[in-house]
């Protein structure tokens, strides 16, 4: 699935992420952004427990059906980013088997936008 989305720089962004029809457990879940896909280096990254939290799981019958994460980038997460350029980003879940071998599913990839905005953390509350 590829999605464009757009937030202003310096604002705290947040998001749910629904995940549906996959029970089993993730170990592991990315939002990752970067320059261009080849790149080697984010630009920025959000990992389980450090910016992406569990929020809810639905249940049917004792099976899982439903999971939602809450995605947090906070204002200081976007200060080496520039505003108006076009950044790809994907968001990745990788989760245990019994063979050893982890499973990695690309969820979704697309586009992001950081726009410009006037007031900015350095010049709140400046006289110049």
């Amino acid at each position: 699935m590829n999605v464009k989305f757009e937030f202003p720089i310096g604002d705290t962004y947040t998001r749910n992420i629904v995940i549906r029809k996959y029970s089993d457990d993730i170990d592991e879940f990315y939002f990752t952004i970067k320059n261009n896909y080849n790149d080697k280096k984010f630009v920025l990254q959000k990992t389980l427990n450090n910016g992406i939290t569990l929020a809810d799981v639905k249940t049917e019958g004792g099976v899982i059906v439903e999971r939602t994460y809450n995605l947090l980038i906070q204002p200081s997460d976007t200060e080496v980013l520039r505003p108006e350029v076009e950044y790809v980003f994907d968001m990745q879940i990788n989760t245990p088997v019994l063979s050893g071998e982890d499973i990695k599913l690309t969820i979704v990839r697309g586009t992001c936008v950081l726009t410009n905005v006037v007031t900015r953390a350095y010049n709140e509350g400046s006289d110049s």
